[in-house]
């Protein structure tokens, strides 16, 4: 017969072990649940030898990045530091977490895992740039990208070609991130994970960031560089070296939140900034500068680049001219702009070789819920190159740099690859560009246009830099100023009068004498007979094949 026995202290051990094996299954479940790295992105440390990575989690756990030459053999660690997030995140996942890794080598490829409480997410690896500027970077530009387009993927799977060296999202984003208690943010950091764990994510902020009177969920989400992080309020703005290129980002916002310090700061900063870029124009003879808010736009809507009185021109465009910037990139308008090189309002020239002023762009149709916006009904302004609205929408920019003095641009459809505009830059007199330079005429057009275009809130002052305005806040001023503008009108008006009663009636043709000047182009006046009349100019465009174009009528 076969028999039992019962052995107490063994089955006990046995149920025992399963027990602690069940709490300690349980534990790491929640422990990855509450730890596991999400919304993995990447962007530029203070130098080129450094890159920030971010993630988030759903609890409060470690901050810690493994990384290495090898997915195999990732056996370097760095810590981080992490931030609480609450403010308009009720919802969302509240804790942040950035690491900054030093001393990278040059031209390799580094793998890295986040690592939270020892819960680690899938490697991700990016590229390392080169010690010489003697390469030719790409970059993906956009703005106003929301998450209930569809574009996402496609934008995916361009910047993963292999082509790119970073990504430049200017202005708006996910529409917006402190939506659904912050849930929306969530969903958009999740979407460009996988692109953004590969490739640097660079920002500027845009009107949509901006929650009550702060940018919480930009000033959180992001980490740029020469900056502390979570980004201070007052410090919105920053630049990096790629290769031949100096970048600049700038705040437009600082021109609408009603804080003249920080439009003082920027100012500031960018002057330091852009001096000490054209210190080094021998190793990053390109300067391009983003920000959200154009200085021009002809689109059919009432925004600050509409207007005569134009906040964001009247507290960039001067800088930018003097301190010899070659590209400006811009969003915010939901649809495509190209600029002819202009200062003032005034066109340079209709070609783009050794532009003498800096050339604007607007990509603001990345993928809007609001749609397209369409542009204002012909004549399309002397500035506007090309502009289109519909057809821009859901599109994107490369840009391209061939070398110290070829540039490439295209605006493309994600929809279906079209190529929806291109434009190449050559640009052999990288530089400050000056009026001195213009001709004669052209550039007393510009002076004349200064009154025009010049803001109640800043002056021109002979540096070309942009002067704030020490009687901003007083009531007093305005009323002055009106006054004083309201009795030089009736002396102008009066002055006016008098002299069109004095002067001969105008004749029914006119005569030209063409005039040579080092600009490339022919300019016709009125023959010296007939100069009593007017002083109407005309140039020939480009190679002098196309229609002459009116610069100056002061009669018409």
């Amino acid at each position: 017969m076969f028999t039992t026995q019962f052995n107490f202290p063994v089955v006990f051990f046995l149920f025992f072990a399963y027990y602690l094996i069940s709490v300690a299954e349980n534990s790491f479940s929640e422990d990855e649940a509450q730890c596991m790295p999400q919304q993995v992105h990447l962007s530029y440390g203070d130098s080129l030898d450094k890159m920030v990575v971010m993630w988030a989690t759903l609890g409060p756990c470690s901050t810690k990045l493994k990384y290495g030459l090898s997915p195999w053999l990732m056996n370097q660690e760095a810590v981080g530091q992490s931030a609480t997030f609450t403010e308009s995140n009720s919802l969302g996942l509240q804790y942040l977490h950035r690491v900054e890794i030093v001393n990278l080598p040059p031209s390799s490829t580094i793998f890295y895992r986040p690592m939270s409480n020892s819960i680690g997410s899938e490697p991700f690896y990016f590229k390392t740039q080169p010690e010489s500027s003697k390469m030719s970077p790409g970059f993906l530009v956009f703005g106003d990208l929301g998450v209930h387009t569809e574009t996402i993927p496609s934008l995916v799977e361009e910047a993963l070609k292999g082509e790119y060296t970073a990504l430049l999202h200017v202005g708006d984003f996910a529409y917006d991130m402190h939506e659904n208690g912050g849930q929306v943010g969530d969903q958009f950091m999740r979407l460009i994970e996988p692109v953004a764990a590969y490739l640097p994510y660079m920002t500027s902020p845009g009107n949509h960031e901006i929650t009550g009177n702060t940018f919480a969920h930009y000033q959180h989400r992001f980490s740029m560089p020469g900056t502390s992080w979570p980004i201070p309020l007052d410090k919105m703005w920053y630049s990096f070296n790629v290769g031949p290129v100096h970048f600049v980002s700038y705040s437009s916002e600082v021109f609408f939140t009603l804080n003249g310090s920080m439009i003082t700061n920027q100012h500031n900063w960018l002057v330091d900034d852009l001096t000490k870029a054209n210190e080094r124009r021998s190793e990053q003879p390109w300067i391009i500068a983003y920000g959200h808010r154009p200085m021009y736009c002809s689109t059919k809507n009432n925004d600050d680049c509409t207007k005569n009185y134009s906040l964001v021109r009247a507290g960039l465009e001067d800088l930018f001219y003097n301190f010899g910037v070659d590209l400006v990139l811009q969003a915010h308008e939901h649809n495509y702009e190209r600029l002819y090189p202009m200062m003032k309002g005034i066109v340079l020239s209709t070609d783009y070789v050794n532009p003498k002023a800096p050339v604007q762009i607007i990509s603001g149709a990345a993928g809007s819920k609001h749609g397209f916006e369409d542009f204002q009904p012909p004549p399309q302004p002397d500035w506007s190159a090309v502009r289109v609205a519909g057809m821009a929408f859901n599109s994107y920019g490369r840009l391209h740099i061939y070398n110290d003095s070829h540039l490439h641009w295209e605006q493309c459809s994600f929809e279906n690859g079209t190529i929806i505009d291109s434009l190449l830059i050559v640009q052999h007199n990288h530089g400050k560009f000056q009026l001195s330079d213009l001709p004669v005429i052209v550039g007393n057009q510009v002076k004349e246009s200064l009154p025009i275009t010049k803001s109640m809130v800043t002056e021109v002052i002979p540096s070309g830099d942009v002067k704030q305005d020490s009687g901003l806040a007083s009531a007093a001023k305005p009323l002055a100023i009106g006054m004083s503008l309201g009795i030089l009108v009736i002396i102008a008006v009066a002055v006016v009068a008098a002299f069109k009663l004095s002067q001969k009636k105008r004749p029914a043709a006119r005569r030209w004498d063409m005039m040579e000047f080092n600009y490339d182009k022919k300019l016709y006046a009125p023959t010296k007979e007939e100069a009593y009349y007017d002083d109407d100019f005309e140039l020939d465009m480009a190679d002098g094949s196309l229609p002459t174009r009116k610069l100056l009528s002061n009669s018409d």
